[in-house]
């Protein structure tokens, strides 16, 4: 506090010593300097209110007690300004055409309006000439003013953070109440429209002129059947939820109670344990490299096998196609057999009914007889095709059994 005090005593008593310098050469300077001079002493002035800010701050946040005589110390130095005041008051006056003039033309380097500057300029010339009795003292160097600037600055930081992190989780707070809002809106609305459809609209009895109780206790008892259905379903993930929340917490305790009593040592076993799982994990990446050369290894020969199988397959697929053309021609050649079978017997009959017509005569003409004999030759010739022609089929139809049993066999 006392080293506080002498720098403020020092740079006031510094402050008022330039003012008065100031004060005497007014007169002397050009417009253009006295305006350059007024904004380096603003510029001093903010940069005095800064430090006076830090250095509040600072002794506030260390030891709040010491402000009492800070406090004193301004209040006094605010009654030694007002005997002060009359002299300023004259020099203001005198400069303040001047100022308004200046400020006119190059507003740029201006940063209030001219009576604010003057009056800034009355405050602080009063000031440094009311302060003269606190006198000088040490001061403040860089480096300290760097290492309370950079105090502050931490402070100030970690509170923003605070901040923030307090604003994210209201944020997120916020936002979960207005989607949970909006999932209400939605449901209400979808129970209103519901309500409007079955209800009002397709519940109306146009001979009683009214809305039956049975339908509005049967879309009551409905909606709330559903609602507790949802309301199952909410409470089962409210409670996987609450699971999942206490054991992270859990284990959120257990790393925090870990991270208290861990010690190098910990570290020490902690590396060599992660050495031998890098090494049993290069162990199973050789392992799995090789399993992987196997892998592609029985996928060439899987398809080899299942080309040679895709192949026996259309064979096969072939010979069960021939076998049911085979089968199909058979079943037309029994068939065939059978109407050749019944033209057969029929000439049979023809050939049995000439037999008796030919015994009933006992010198037959020799051209009949020519005829008749004609015409049983035909008769045999044409057995005998169909004969030999029911012996090849049954060759065929033999091999094509055989070739079944095989395939059946193999």
């Amino acid at each position: 506090m006392s080293q506080h005090s002498h720098v403020h005593r020092s740079s006031i008593s510094q402050h008022s010593r330039s003012a008065s310098r100031i004060m005497n050469d007014a007169d002397d300077l050009a417009d253009a300097d006295l305006i350059k001079q007024l904004n380096d002493l603003k510029q001093q002035i903010r940069i005095l209110r800064l430090e006076n800010e830090i250095l509040e701050r600072t002794i506030m946040r260390l030891e709040p007690s010491l402000m009492h005589g800070i406090q004193q110390a301004l209040e006094y130095a605010a009654k030694m300004q007002s005997t002060s005041s009359l002299n300023v008051g004259s020099f203001v006056k005198s400069q303040t055409s001047r100022f308004g003039t200046e400020s006119v033309t190059s507003p740029s380097r201006m940063l209030t309006s001219p009576s604010k500057v003057s009056t800034r300029k009355a405050e602080s010339i009063a000031k440094f000439s009311g302060t003269v009795v606190f006198g000088s003292g040490a001061r403040i160097n860089v480096l300290e003013r760097s290492e309370l600037v950079s105090t502050e600055m931490e402070i100030l930081i970690n509170n923003l953070e605070r901040a923030r992190n307090k604003a994210a989780k209201q944020h997120a707070l916020l936002k979960a109440q207005l989607e949970e809002i909006g999932v209400r809106e939605v449901e209400i609305q979808k129970s209103s429209e519901l309500f409007q459809k079955e209800v009002i609209e397709e519940g109306w009895d146009k001979i009683a002129q009214r809305i039956p109780a049975e339908i509005w206790i049967r879309f009551m008892t409905e909606w709330v059947k559903a609602i507790d259905g949802q309301i199952g379903k909410l409470r089962l993930r409210t409670s996987t939820l609450n699971t999942q929340y206490s054991k992270l917490k859990g284990q959120i305790k257990v790393k925090a109670e870990l991270s208290e009593s861990l010690r190098p040592v910990d570290f020490q076993k902690l590396r060599i344990e992660n050495d031998e799982c890098q090494e049993i994990i290069e162990t199973k990446l050789v392992q799995l490299a090789e399993l992987k050369k196997m892998t592609g290894d029985a996928n060439l020969n899987l398809t080899i096998h299942k080309k040679a199988m895709i192949e026996q397959n259309g064979y096969l697929a072939n010979v069960v196609k021939s076998i049911k053309d085979k089968q199909k021609m058979t079943v037309e050649l029994d068939k065939e057999r059978d109407a050749i079978q019944v033209q057969a017997d029929n000439l049979a009959q023809k050939l049995d009914t000439v037999k008796k017509i030919r015994a009933a005569f006992e010198v037959p003409d020799i051209m009949d007889y020519v005829n008749i004999k004609s015409e049983v030759s035909d008769l045999k010739y044409s057995i005998k095709l169909l004969e030999n022609r029911v012996h090849i089929q049954q060759i065929s139809l033999s091999s094509l059994n055989r070739k079944l049993n095989l395939i059946h066999s193999s």
